[in-house]
Formats: structure tokens, C-alpha cells, sequence
């Protein structure tokens, strides 16, 4: 009988204690969560999802009503939060609402990250306000875009190919001819 008092004792005494060391999250704690957040998704960016993409296309000038609405569509059309990720990273946070705004598959996104091409933003800007995108800055600029990796060095230039007429053959340079061995007695080895 008094183990169960001084075990309900127990457990009062440390809920007390929970309740009153625990605080609300302050604005100082909720910019450090992003601050974190941001640096561990520029790290991993697989790990992206679609707030984050929310949240980027936020800083980068896009209002918080679109990037919403564009994060939500993307949703709708299967287009994953990596390839919306890769997207603002070789062109921007403007092309892609337009791009998934104008209703592009995830294919069609994918094969222009991977070509380095961007789709005609005027004629794709029509159809994204068609389909309730606004616009409220300046008119929509061709982005330019990144370069991945460049190595700096000139590259060097290849011949041209000789002409191939049929399977097997290539009427291109035969392989060199190598004289014969010879041993020490000059005799063909």
C-alpha cells in the first residue's frame, strides 16, 4: 500500500516537473530549427519535401499564397520535391512555379534539367495564368542557367569520323602493320 502512494507520488512529482520546465518554442528556437533545416536539406537534398521547396521559393522572392499553390500542384501532378529541387538549382524559383504552374509532367522537367534547356517561359507564362498563377513582379526573364561542374580547362577538338558503308567494316585508318619479331639470329620469330 505504500509503494503504490510513493510510486503515484513519483509519477506527480515528475509530471510537475515536465510541466513547468517545459516552455513554448520561442522565435529564437524556430529560427534556429529553419537555420538547421536549410543547411542539413543543402547537404542532403534527397531529403527535400515540399515545405522546403516552399520555403526556398519564399526567400527567393516567389509570395508565400503562389509558392504554396505551386508546391500543392506539383503534388497533384506527381511531380517530386528532388526534381522541383534540382530545378531551382540550375534555373530558378520563377521558372519552376511557371513550368508547374503551365502544367508540365515531372517528365517533362526532368528531361529538361538533364538536357540544361528551358521551355519557352512566355508562352508557358500564358497558360500558368490560365491556370491561376499571378504575377506581380516584372515581366518573366529567360533564367540563365548554372553550371554544374567546369573543369576550366579548354577542351581539346576530336577528328572527324571517317565514313562507316557497312556493318563490320570501316573504311577509316587499318590497324598498323608491326614488322616482324626477329631474335637474336634474325630469323622471324
Amino acid at each position: 500500500m505504500i509503494a503504490t502512494y510513493f510510486v503515484i507520488g513519483l509519477v506527480t512529482i515528475a509530471g510537475l516537473v515536465a510541466c513547468a520546465s517545459a516552455k513554448p518554442a520561442g522565435d529564437r528556437d524556430r529560427e534556429r530549427t529553419v537555420a538547421r533545416r536549410r543547411k542539413f536539406v543543402e547537404q542532403n537534398p534527397t531529403h527535400v519535401n515540399s515545405e522546403d521547396i516552399r520555403a526556398r521559393m519564399v526567400r527567393e522572392g516567389v509570395g508565400s499564397a503562389q509558392a504554396a499553390f505551386i508546391t500543392a500542384k506539383a503534388a497533384d501532378h506527381g511531380i517530386k520535391p528532388f526534381t522541383m529541387w534540382l530545378w531551382i538549382e540550375q534555373f530558378d524559383a520563377q521558372a519552376l512555379g511557371i513550368v508547374v504552374a503551365a502544367d508540365l509532367s515531372h517528365r517533362d522537367l526532368l528531361t529538361h534539367i538533364s538536357n540544361g534547356t528551358v521551355p519557352d517561359l512566355e508562352e508557358l507564362t500564358l497558360f500558368a495564368a490560365a491556370n491561376g498563377l499571378t504575377f506581380a513582379g516584372p515581366p518573366v526573364r529567360r533564367p540563365r542557367r548554372k553550371v554544374l561542374v567546369d573543369s576550366g580547362a579548354p577542351r581539346a577538338k576530336r577528328p572527324p569520323m571517317p565514313p562507316i558503308h557497312e556493318p563490320g567494316s570501316w573504311s577509316g585508318t587499318a590497324a598498323p602493320q608491326r614488322p616482324a619479331r626477329r631474335d637474336e639470329d634474325g630469323l622471324a620469330a
